[in-house]
């Protein structure tokens, strides 16, 4: 009896770690075939016939979101991953989906859901202007108020995008009528919500920089044309 007790000890607890060996397989297997199925690499997600990074640059769960960021800055971090700036159709299309939400969680704005209520810092752009040197920096990270990616967790769009409106405004290339015609313009909004006191949604827009222009909580993500889309 000893012995078989032993036995039982020792074989169960295989068993148990072999079942679970077998169950996470196809888990495993599921993921790789979606991914293939979306055109699209991992971390970002399909939407019509592109994909989205999840969450802003760069673009990892729980990681805070790169700021003091120019276009020019985002076009060559996204082209150094064989991604590219996404287009302000592609962004706005991301946030609203096909039920064309003024936010990317729904119609009516809610407290809270996404990180765009931040109490505004004085920023002393002279300061700023001195980037990337240590007082420029040390005045930037005070100003800071970015939440972690993801951390938010029902700002989130239907296709599964995290932290669009709020968060760090976001640079995307012009493809729509402006007051100005720079090649880019942010987008969202930013933690402390729009200049001027309105909440971000899917459809702010701010125009009036150039590609070379920084500020305290510009950001960005990428964007990819998806693997067997049509065009």
């Amino acid at each position: 009896m000893r012995r078989s007790s032993r036995f039982i000890r020792f074989f169960v607890p295989l068993l148990a770690i072999a079942s679970l060996a077998v169950a996470l397989a196809p888990v495993d297997a599921v993921a790789r075939s979606r991914h293939r199925r979306s055109g699209c690499p991992s971390g970002m997600v399909r939407v019509k016939d592109y994909c989205v990074d999840r969450f802003e640059a760069p673009n990892r769960k729980g990681a805070r979101p790169l700021a003091m960021q120019s276009a020019n800055d985002a076009d060559a971090w996204c082209s150094a991953r064989h991604k590219r700036l996404c287009k302000e159709d592609e962004w706005i299309n991301a946030c609203e989906g096909e039920e064309h939400r003024a936010y990317p969680y729904g119609t009516e704005h809610v407290d809270d859901r996404c990180n765009d209520e931040k109490p505004w810092k004085e920023v002393h752009e002279e300061t700023l202007n001195k980037w990337p040197g240590p007082e420029a920096e040390a005045h930037a990270k005070d100003l800071y108020q970015g939440s972690r990616s993801g951390s938010k967790r029902k700002c989130v769009s239907q296709d599964g995008v995290y932290d669009l409106t709020g968060n760090v405004e976001e640079w995307v290339v012009r493809t729509r009528e402006h007051a100005n015609d720079y090649p880019y313009l942010l987008v969202g909004c930013y933690w402390s919500g729009c200049y001027g006191g309105g909440k971000p949604t899917c459809h702010s827009t701010n125009n009036a920089h150039g590609p070379e222009f920084r500020f305290y909580e510009t950001g960005f993500r990428c964007c990819k044309d998806a693997k067997g889309a049509s065009h």
